[in-house]
């Protein structure tokens, strides 16, 4: 490494040292045992912790240098055919996983211990027993994003996955993926920015995970922010009128219906004219394991295509790999090769076989979803992979010549909250 990266690793061990409480001064008066096993703990949380920021550093410089995508003009890709001419619910979406995570604070999302995933909080207690910064730890494997949401409608995608949490002590919602984030006011002006400056484009937009024991008035006053943001781009939800089946994407710029808003509480949601939470069956494998999340997901598309799939709701795909507490360990072994953060995961073990997987889909005549959701956008082709599909369309169901290789899931059993 040149001199300026030598000198933020030395700078980050020595934080790692002082924030540890660490002493490696002789003590006569302690016991010569407890003073080995007190010298190989600290030597090995500043170890861990200075393999972590040499990761970050080279991992860093490794995505900086590459490039994203090709060259198509994604920004409004649908102004023109076929999705122009299509209805929401005939398309195939490109959207991010855990999208308004590329900002996270050092602080937890505020709230009832049970409610953080359960690797976030093996994690907490990894850094205390090591002695290490929690939030650096926990940061490598919630920070699901390195563009903003912003960014990411510029590059294509349409549908934004934002977790509210809500912060008693600061009056606000925020996003959160275990730790804290951005202001979710601000995430929804990202949107309505490009909404502005795209006319032919629509958007969906999942509001979910309110945690932070938000009271009902709370809740509201979510509802109420969002309504103000988005105004009449808002697409209101008529029951039994469904805009995202009978309405084409052109139709509804048209009428400035841009943003189609489904939100977790279906009481204050309807107040809003926004969509039930059961209007998208999200579905996700729960593995770090890709050859799990493969065969989960062909089970998924399998059921998808089936005559007896359920076509009020647009289905979901999360072609995401999930941080599990062996996930974190194997990631501190700084004598194996393993991610080091959950953008690592994907970029390693999930994107680079999407697009395969989509035209394995193809040829066999089963479409896969009409949302398709990644980690790490920024080394990620669903944009163009959804493109792809769009130009074939969504096929009748019944076609679909998939087998599921094991039992097929209930989708209605995997609807289960995301980490």
């Amino acid at each position: 490494m040149d001199g300026r990266r030598q000198v933020r690793a030395r700078q980050c061990v020595t934080r790692a040292a002082s924030s540890s409480s660490l002493d490696f001064d002789d003590d006569d008066d302690e016991e010569e045992e407890a003073e080995m096993q007190h010298r190989s703990r600290a030597v090995l949380s500043v170890a861990i912790v200075a393999a972590l920021c040499a990761s970050a550093a080279s991992f860093a410089q490794q995505r900086a240098t590459r490039p994203f995508g090709d060259d198509d003009d994604v920004v409004a890709w649908m102004s023109r055919a076929p999705a122009r001419d299509a209805a929401l619910g005939a398309l195939t979406l490109p959207g991010t996983h855990d999208s308004a995570t590329h900002y996270l604070s050092e602080n937890l999302q505020p709230g009832r211990e049970a409610q953080l995933p359960e690797w976030a909080r093996a994690a907490v207690r990894l850094a205390e027993a090591l002695r290490i910064p929690a939030d650096q730890l926990i940061r490598r494997w919630a920070k699901a994003q390195t563009l903003s949401v912003g960014e990411q409608l510029e590059r294509g995608i349409r549908y934004v996955d934002v977790r509210a949490g809500w912060n008693r002590d600061l009056e606000r919602w925020a996003v959160h993926h275990a730790l804290t984030g951005a202001a979710v006011d601000e995430v929804m002006e990202e949107i309505k920015t490009f909404l502005v400056s795209a006319p032919s484009e629509v958007v969906v937009v999942e509001l979910t995970h309110f945690f932070g024991d938000p009271t009902p008035d709370d809740v509201e006053r979510l509802a109420l922010m969002v309504d103000e943001v988005f105004g009449n781009m808002t697409a209101r939800y008529r029951a039994g009128k469904s805009s995202l089946f009978e309405r084409t994407v052109g139709e509804m710029a048209e009428a400035n219906d841009r943003v189609v808003v489904v939100f977790e509480d279906d009481d204050v949601g309807y107040r809003h004219g926004f969509w039930p939470s059961r209007t998208i069956t999200n579905t996700y494998a729960n593995t770090d394991n890709f050859a799990d999340m493969m065969a989960f997901n062909h089970d998924v598309v399998s059921a998808f295509n089936d005559v007896n799939y359920d076509a009020s709701a647009i289905l979901k795909t999360s072609w995401t790999l999930t941080t599990q507490a062996k996930t974190i360990v194997a990631s501190l072994n700084v004598f194996e090769k393993n991610p080091h953060s959950l953008l690592e995961l994907a970029e390693w073990k999930a994107n680079g076989h999407l697009s395969a997987f989509a035209d394995d889909a193809t040829r066999d005549k089963c479409s896969i979803g009409n949302i398709v959701v990644v980690d790490d956008l920024e080394h990620s082709d669903v944009v163009a992979v959804a493109l792809r599909l769009n130009a074939v369309g969504i096929f009748p169901k019944g076609q679909c010549k998939w087998i599921a290789a094991r039992a097929a899931h209930s989708l209605d059993d995997d609807v289960v909250v995301e980490a």
